[in-house]
């Protein structure tokens, strides 16, 4: 019985007046009318809605049916944002239901939020710590792998720190309470993380920079096409209106940003019905483009279940009295607990003394009524001298754990080992390796990704699973333990692939020092001590089960916590991110051609060469049409080009080309015998034949799928434009129309293979650039 009272009620409530209650702070996020007026009043959206005004004003009410993907677009980012923001919110890590405190000498339980500060609280075994505290009596026996990654309990006597979020294993005592509150350390690690992270997408940068770049364009354009066709060309206000809005639109790539949400949906309803969790819609694009993925080794190379895989039978009392010590043994690590599962206990002999197991002296005893005592633990404690036979040496030498069982008559006493014992047999545990964990390790190694494993646990265990999971380790391990300076982490996290007894802290700098190596760095993790890592890298992912804190910090969760399951997240992402960014070039090749000829036709005072229909033709067989069905082909590949990249490499030589030609056109009508309207019809034909040609591009090498694409994209435009002829108001093609046609078709595709080489010098360079 303690001798402890713990604080009288008079001294409770006074500090419940001053505030110095465990009551946990709640982060400040978006409200739900933040986020929805965020998505809807967005720059984007007032340059369509404007437009769609100016249209209903007039009375072109067929027009308008864009709205919709507008309208589309913003109620998904809405949903996606509150579900993110939730899920912040939502960050526990301290989940204790009760804790018992002592007040006034009479043990009280009372829930976390009401512990007060110099609380003295009683702690069993299986409790979590609700508030830092400090050992004021007892010793007990603290898991902290949440915490600090590290899976062995670590002893705590008198006056040692017990850290909130830790769990009690074995043992009981009584601690004072020292934080509350926001000073706890769980506490302290959460609000760190309880912000919303930022979004590492090039779609969504792109789109962001394309809105931006082209909103100082899309004013002073559609004013001057308005006041160019109104005032100086005399043409009717519906007209004027039409022409004007089907330029701006062209400016305004809403289908591309619509295909690439509903895509990305898709994929993440795909993956849900492979047991993952995408709680951030981009995250799918971040993983399919990430350079290094590091991986934890307990739960992520392992299975995180400790298990009894051999032992050895070195007297016949070994298998009696190891099923006696589990019948009573109150210990419940993950050790003890993998021996429980292993032996079948029995009751013929009582139980008259035991000592729990502790890490620091690594052994525990039992004496049974016939006065014989069985000790468990690290062999080179009981019997130093004691040689480990081949197979046995064989396992420690994979990573496994070997305990040893001896017996003597000889109790210990001041729990001391008495002199002479005897070896009963040998007893294997290890934390099996997934089954899939080594064909996963290769697919990423295969697929240009670099395997980091970065854990708390021992250096040697930890190498050890690495190699057996097919880790390239030819450098060997590093002890994080002994990197004391930034220089040395930065050496270590590029020189190794594996790192044992990383502290969370440590683990967050080496994902820093991997970004700013311009690295793409994705991160697993289950535990409170991932939770700062998993929020600065590009892409989260939990595995499986673990603390709410990684649960829910995670952009990804991969249910079944196979890393199988992760390849397969990988290998959608990239076929996702693939077909976007090819489709990307195709939506902008529209936006481009539209500001330059827009542009162009101000400066030279001439309309805008395309109609509402001819714009709409043209989209269905150069975006929509071929977008649609490039989704449907399966490839893996790691993105070779950033979406930008594409758009430059791809959709601009293309859009420069028609741009060159029309205005070419344009400066040589007369010597050419064209009218204007001529001029329109043929820049038509020429503005889909180089669509065309740019969907070639893209496609290249054609398979059979990829020539049925085009194929029919081809017949379609060509029996489209036939059929709707009088509707695309083209003038009769005669001999002398064909002829030139034909001579700008064959000038042109030269002209955009030299803009494309243009291209290519400017993006290899840019990325040199990058790298240096």
């Amino acid at each position: 019985m303690t001798k402890l009272k713990g604080l009288s009620n008079e001294a409770v409530q006074m500090r419940i007046q001053n505030h110095q209650v465990n009551t946990q702070p709640k982060p400040e996020l978006k409200t739900n009318k933040d986020i929805i007026i965020g998505n809807i009043f967005t720059l984007f959206n007032l340059f369509n809605i404007v437009i769609a005004i100016a249209l209903i004003a007039v009375g072109a009410y067929t027009s308008i049916f864009f709205m919709g993907v507008i309208v589309s677009n913003s109620s998904m980012f809405i949903i996606q944002e509150i579900r993110a923001r939730n899920l912040v919110q939502n960050l526990n890590i301290l989940v204790a239901p009760h804790v018992k405190v002592l007040r006034d000498g009479v043990i009280q339980t009372i829930t976390p939020d009401e512990i007060v500060l110099d609380d003295i609280v009683y702690y069993e075994p299986g409790n979590q710590i609700a508030a830092d505290s400090v050992v004021l009596e007892g010793s007990v026996e603290a898991n902290e792998s949440l915490l600090t990654g590290e899976v062995d309990p670590i002893d705590k006597y008198t006056d040692d720190t017990l850290l909130s979020g830790s769990f009690i294993v074995s043992a009981t005592c009584y601690a004072q309470v020292v934080h509350v509150g926001s000073d706890n350390y769980a506490t302290k690690v959460t609000q760190q993380v309880s912000t919303q992270r930022r979004i590492a997408s090039d779609l969504l940068n792109t789109f962001t920079s394309v809105t931006k770049l082209t909103s100082f364009f899309i004013i002073p354009i559609g004013a001057l096409l308005f006041i160019q066709g109104f005032v100086f060309r005399h043409e009717s206000l519906y007209q004027v209106v039409v022409n004007t809005a089907s330029a701006l639109l062209g400016m305004l790539p809403q289908g591309l940003v619509l295909l690439t949400t509903v895509t990305l949906m898709t994929a993440v309803l795909k993956l849900g019905k492979s047991k993952t969790l995408v709680q951030d819609l981009y995250a799918i694009e971040a993983l399919s483009q990430i350079d290094v993925l590091c991986v934890d080794k307990t739960g992520t190379l392992t299975k995180g279940e400790m298990q009894v895989i051999d032992t050895l039978n070195l007297d016949v009392k070994f298998q009696f009295l190891m099923n006696h010590y589990v019948n009573y043994t109150h210990d419940n690590n993950a050790t003890m607990l993998a021996i429980k599962h292993y032996f079948e206990p029995v009751e013929t002999m009582q139980c008259i003394d035991t000592i729990p197991f502790a890490s620091a002296r690594k052994w525990a005893s039992m004496t049974f009524d016939n006065q014989e005592t069985l000790f468990i633990g690290a062999p080179e404690i009981l019997m130093p001298n004691l040689a480990l036979p081949d197979v046995i040496l064989n396992h420690r030498k994979l990573g496994a754990r070997i305990i040893l069982a001896a017996s003597s008559y000889e109790a210990p006493t001041d729990k001391t080992l008495p002199q002479s014992l005897h070896a009963l047999g040998w007893i294997v545990i290890e934390d099996p390796l997934r089954e899939d964990a080594h064909q996963a390790i290769d697919f990423f190694v295969n697929n240009g990704v670099n395997i980091k494993v970065i854990s708390g646990d021992n250096i040697d265990t930890v190498l050890a699973i690495a190699q057996k999971a097919g880790v390239n380790t030819i450098q060997g391990a590093v002890d994080a333990s002994t990197l004391t300076t930034p220089e040395a982490l930065h050496e270590a996290i590029f020189k190794y692939n594996v790192i044992g007894r990383a502290t969370p802290t440590q683990k967050l700098e080496f994902v820093k020092i991997l970004q700013e190596g311009k690295n793409r760095v994705a991160m697993t993790g289950d535990g409170l001590n991932d939770v700062l890592a998993l929020k600065q890298a590009d892409v989260s992912i939990a595995l499986g089960e673990g603390s709410d804190a990684a649960l829910n910090i995670s952009q990804i969760v991969i249910i079944d916590g196979m890393l199988s399951t992760l390849v397969d997240v990988v290998r959608e992402g990239r076929q996702t991110i693939n077909n976007i960014t090819r489709s990307a070039s195709l939506f902008y090749l529209r936006t481009i051609l539209t500001i330059s000829v827009a542009i162009l036709a101000i400066l030279i005072n001439v309309r805008f060469p395309f109609i509402p229909f001819q714009v709409t033709l043209t989209n269905i067989f150069v975006g929509g049409l071929p977008s649609l069905l490039i989704m449907f082909e399966l490839h893996d590949y790691k993105p070779k080009y950033t979406v930008l990249e594409h758009v430059v490499l791809y959709a601009l030589p293309s859009a420069l080309g028609i741009v060159t030609m029309w205005f070419i056109l344009v400066l040589f009508n007369k010597p050419l015998g064209l009218d204007l309207k001529a001029i329109q019809s043929i820049i038509f034909f020429v503005n889909g034949i180089l669509s065309i040609h740019l969907i070639y591009r893209i496609l290249t090498p054609l398979n059979r799928f990829r020539a049925f694409i085009l194929a029919l994209d081809i017949a379609g435009f060509l029996i489209t434009s036939i059929v709707m002829h009088p509707l695309l108001e083209l003038v009769s093609f005669t001999q002398h129309h064909l002829i030139i046609l034909v001579v700008v078709v064959l000038i042109s595709i030269p002209i955009v293979k030299l803009y494309a080489r243009i291209s290519k010098f400017f993006v290899t360079r840019h990325r040199l650039h990058q790298s240096a």
